[in-house]
């Protein structure tokens, strides 16, 4: 959450102690532009526990401050029975604001867990578990007519060493199928047709759909510790470049080929086109590996050297050194010069939320092919096999074995730090 005057107005005069002393205001662990999220200790039951207590102001509000307020409330409350959802516990009303008591996230938000621990990387089933909770709480979502539609690591907290995560934050949920408020959401996460660059002449979008690619983009995250893009626009280069060529990202992140054939079935520029979320689960459970082997690794390492430089004279020739069967266990991978984004806290959605008449019209040009998209009902992982194009130049025609018989490095690179050297991004 963002800090803001009006936040801290709303923090300063809340009580120390609310719910006739049975629930202690300790520290501030969140601000936002409506109100303030404090840790508390609650008493009610008996045994103290700790809580989030999200504080807001009841006076002073517009009545479209007051509507959003109310519809956050709302919805979270409707879906907070789920176990993938941070439950609510009560809402206190008490003088001038309103209290939010709900579940504590002991371990921070998902972010911290993958930038700070880096807790998922080379995981392969703690990545698959903690993606089938996300999902199985957006299906729970979708299920009762509500869309987050704010689904990003800074929205969802972490427990019980990074293994239990549960989705919070309904600041942007609606319940709403279609939407007007274009440029809702946060921007590494937020999907084409919200933005409503692909779709100049639409007046509304979806809303269910782009919960579906926030979690795309939340299983990079996951797998890699990388943003695949800063932005689902025309202007962002990582994206086209996506678009033009499905395997690009095979080129810039250490994803197996069944990883990437699952996010091409979410990252569709059409959300019509995008994987059911039942799909999606299925896929996810078939996936072998979600993360290059060793011998992928030094495929992409060679694919991405600049090529050989050609001598006028033979006898400038430089003998090419053999490859050793050994390898170094410092080696550095390097994949193609283009990087991706950093994870990094995402400051909020790309623009203000612009609502669309139903007269307005763009000479917009047509929509990219969606790459490779398969049905839902024919889906299927493709085998786990390894490029060969031009490693087995630099091999000789060596044979690698399927990838499903290879290990991630145990040497796991670091993807995060920034202050070594990235191996995987120069």
């Amino acid at each position: 959450m963002d800090a803001s005057s009006s936040s801290h107005a709303a923090g300063s005069a809340a009580p120390r102690v609310i719910d006739q002393g049975c629930l202690e205001l300790i520290s501030v662990i969140g601000t936002g532009a409506y109100g303030v999220v404090y840790l508390g200790v609650d008493y009610k039951y008996g045994q103290p526990v700790y809580r989030a207590v999200k504080c807001l102001r009841r006076h002073g509000l517009d009545s479209r401050q007051r509507h959003f307020q109310r519809r956050e409330i709302a919805l979270h409350r409707l879906a907070s029975a789920h176990s993938s959802i941070i439950a609510m516990d009560r809402i206190i009303e008490e003088g001038d604001h309103v209290f939010v008591v709900m579940d504590y996230g002991d371990e921070g938000d998902l972010f911290a867990m993958i930038t700070d621990k880096q807790r998922y990387v080379g995981d392969d089933e703690l990545i698959r578990d903690v993606f089938l909770q996300l999902l199985d709480g957006v299906a729970w979502l979708h299920s009762l007519g509500i869309s987050h539609r704010d689904i990003k690591p800074e929205n969802i907290v972490c427990s019980q060493d990074g293994t239990r995560v549960r989705i919070c934050d309904f600041g942007l949920a609606t319940s709403e199928q279609e939407s007007s408020e274009f440029g809702c959401g946060s921007t590494f996460y937020i999907a084409p047709e919200c933005l409503g660059d692909w779709f100049p002449n639409n007046t509304s979008y979806p809303t269910r759909h782009g919960d579906v690619w926030s979690l795309g983009v939340i299983l990079v995250n996951l797998v890699c510790g990388r943003n695949p893009w800063r932005i689902a626009s025309p202007s962002d280069e990582s994206f086209n470049s996506f678009l033009n060529d499905p395997t690009f990202l095979r080129r810039i992140l250490p994803i197996s080929t069944q990883c990437l054939f699952v996010l091409q079935q979410i990252f569709t520029i059409d959300p019509a086109d995008r994987i059911s979320l039942p799909a999606l689960r299925k896929l996810i459970l078939e996936v072998e590996t979600f993360t290059m082997g060793e011998e992928e690794l030094r495929a992409a390492h060679y694919s991405a050297q600049p090529p050989t430089p050609r001598y006028e004279s033979v006898d400038a020739l430089v003998p090419v050194p053999e490859v050793a069967e050994d390898w170094a266990e410092d080696t550095v991978f390097v994949f193609d010069e283009l990087e991706t984004p950093s994870l990094r806290a995402d400051s909020g959605s790309p623009s203000s939320p612009v609502h669309r008449s139903r007269s307005s019209s763009s000479n917009g040009t047509s929509l990219p092919p969606t790459p490779q998209l398969v049905a839902d009902n024919a889906l299927k992982l493709p085998h786990q096999q390894y490029h060969q194009a031009q490693f087995f130049e630099v091999l000789k025609g060596k044979t690698p074995s399927s990838i499903s018989d290879l290990r991630v490095n145990p040497v796991s690179p670091d993807f995060i730090s920034a202050g070594p050297i990235n191996p995987f991004f120069r």
